[in-house]
């Protein structure tokens, strides 16, 4: 269940850098959980600033980190109502305004959220802070072309999946990243790349598993659900 989401325009935030549109605040209520929210009021207005435009050309970037993606809702809620481990570290990646990490914080558990753009760490450590979480958060600057060596029990992607070109990308992440034993929950609203995902997994070191979510009210949204994919080493298959 979530409230109607309450959005008022924000003064500029201490500690936030100035961004075209300007910032916003918003409140959730996800899972009787409250989640108050520091957000880009305007996202679109990313794509007329020439830094944009220019490292467009550069490197095909876009401001994806800027937008409250739909399947982060279902997937906050997810994870509220999960009875997770105490201590569990998770890592979320492709975060953007990194719901599903602060969802893992409000559940207590310390969490790494990264992303490709420096901008979504500092929004992501100012809204952990505004929460109250910022003694567990720690932000990581992450190229998927390049992951790290460390290991999480737990990975969050949220919305990771919506190109094919990503897909090998992603899955190279999870090799790298996660643990054995461990579980990386991708979700996706639906969209037309899902088959060509789970094809991707069916030749990886994964097996899958799919649990619909229920789709969380909110203004605009049709009636649906979002699917949550399960990612967990196949028998037999262990880390490099």
């Amino acid at each position: 269940m979530i409230d109607q989401p309450t959005t008022n325009p924000s003064d500029q935030p201490a500690g936030l850098p100035e961004i075209p549109g300007g910032w916003s605040e918003q409140t959730l209520l996800l899972a009787s959980r409250e989640l108050r929210l520091t957000l880009p009021a305007d996202p679109d207005a990313f794509l007329d600033d020439p830094k944009v435009l220019a490292a467009n050309r550069q490197d095909d970037y876009m401001p994806y980190w800027s937008f409250l993606w739909p399947a982060s809702l279902e997937t906050a809620v997810a994870i509220l109502k999960h009875p997770w481990v105490p201590g569990t570290e998770v890592l979320e990646i492709g975060a953007g305004v990194a719901l599903a990490g602060l969802a893992a914080l409000a559940c207590g558990l310390p969490t790494v959220i990264s992303d490709y753009d420096p901008q979504a760490l500092e929004l992501a450590r100012h809204n952990a802070n505004r929460n109250g979480w910022g003694d567990r958060v720690e932000t990581l600057l992450l190229d998927w072309r390049s992951p790290i060596d460390r290991r999480f029990p737990v990975i969050l992607g949220c919305e990771v999946i919506y190109e094919r070109r990503n897909h090998e990308l992603v899955l190279n992440v999870l090799s790298a990243m996660l643990a054995p034993g461990g579980e990386a929950w991708i979700s996706d609203p639906g969209r037309h790349q899902v088959d060509a995902f789970l094809d991707d997994v069916s030749r990886s070191p994964f097996s899958v598993e799919r649990r619909p979510l229920p789709r969380e009210p909110y203004p605009g949204r049709p009636d649906g659900q979002t699917d949550l994919y399960v990612l967990r080493w196949k028998s037999g298959q262990k880390p490099a």
